[in-house]
């Protein structure tokens, strides 16, 4: 069965993996700000990401893949859902903060930015203000218009 990427509703399923993955879940809340897709197969739950839409921006947020499916290309087939779901609801620039992954986003398109540069609607999420350390790098990538729908 191939993995499908569906809406995630309840923080439950989530929290775990997330937990597991050593990302912060304080101000994860499931709904029309923040939403979050599981990729599944027929075995359970592989991986998440999330988007927090913030009028023309987003944060994209709470990458996450089981450790026993990693190496896989799920994280890059879930960042590609995420822009396109982003573009569809007409984000045009996905901001994200990372610890541990810049050369992997770099790899999928992302430019460091300053954190200073960084919208005040960024600058005022959870994640920003305080969830994501310090030494966090901000990281950005304009959306295609081509995919736009």
């Amino acid at each position: 069965m191939q993995p499908s990427i569906t809406p995630m509703t309840e923080a439950d399923e989530l929290l775990p993996l997330l937990r597991a993955c050593d990302l912060p879940v304080a101000d994860v809340a499931p709904g029309p700000l923040q939403q979050f897709f599981g990729l599944r197969d027929e075995s359970g739950l592989r991986g998440v990401v999330g988007l927090e839409l913030l009028e023309t921006e987003g944060l994209l947020r709470s990458l996450a893949i089981a450790p026993a499916h990693r190496g896989k290309g799920l994280a890059a087939h879930l960042v590609a859902f995420a822009e396109a779901r982003a573009c569809a609801q007409g984000i045009g620039r996905l901001f994200l903060l990372t610890t541990t992954a810049a050369d992997y986003f770099t790899r999928l398109g992302y430019q460091p930015t300053e954190k200073a540069a960084a919208p005040p609607a960024i600058q005022a999420t959870a994640q920003f203000a305080g969830l994501c350390p310090a030494a966090s790098s901000l990281l950005c990538k304009s959306l295609d218009d081509r995919l736009r729908s």
